[in-house]
């Protein structure tokens, strides 16, 4: 059953009428003040994206670092970490620590 969104001519209050495709023309009056001086507006939509989806996202926002450069990739994570769930970035201080130290030019493991 489609639901539709209407707004009050008289008061500006908007609401949602949830009802069947041939009830559709149906003028559903205003419950904050009872017109029926109302109208179909078109919904916001959202979109419901999957892990990989979101993930692919991700993917492509790294080309912009040189993997082979832990200071780029350094400073990606503290200034893009947020973008990541936590499940893929490390929210520890130490991990925070250990960020900022390569990204300011510090030591990394390989070093």
């Amino acid at each position: 059953m489609p639901m539709y969104e209407y707004q009050c001519e008289v008061c500006d209050h908007r609401y949602n009428v949830l009802m069947r495709i041939d009830e559709s023309q149906e003028v559903r009056p205003c419950p904050q003040c009872g017109s029926e001086g109302v109208r179909k507006i078109i919904s916001s939509v959202s979109v419901v994206r999957s892990e990989s989806q979101k993930a692919e996202d991700r993917q492509k926002a790294l080309p912009r670092v040189d993997p082979a450069n832990p200071r780029e990739v350094a400073k990606y994570f503290r200034e893009h970490g947020s973008r990541f769930g936590e499940d893929d970035f490390r929210g520890t201080d130490a991990w925070h620590d250990a960020v900022d130290r390569v990204a300011e030019g510090g030591p990394t493991l390989d070093e």
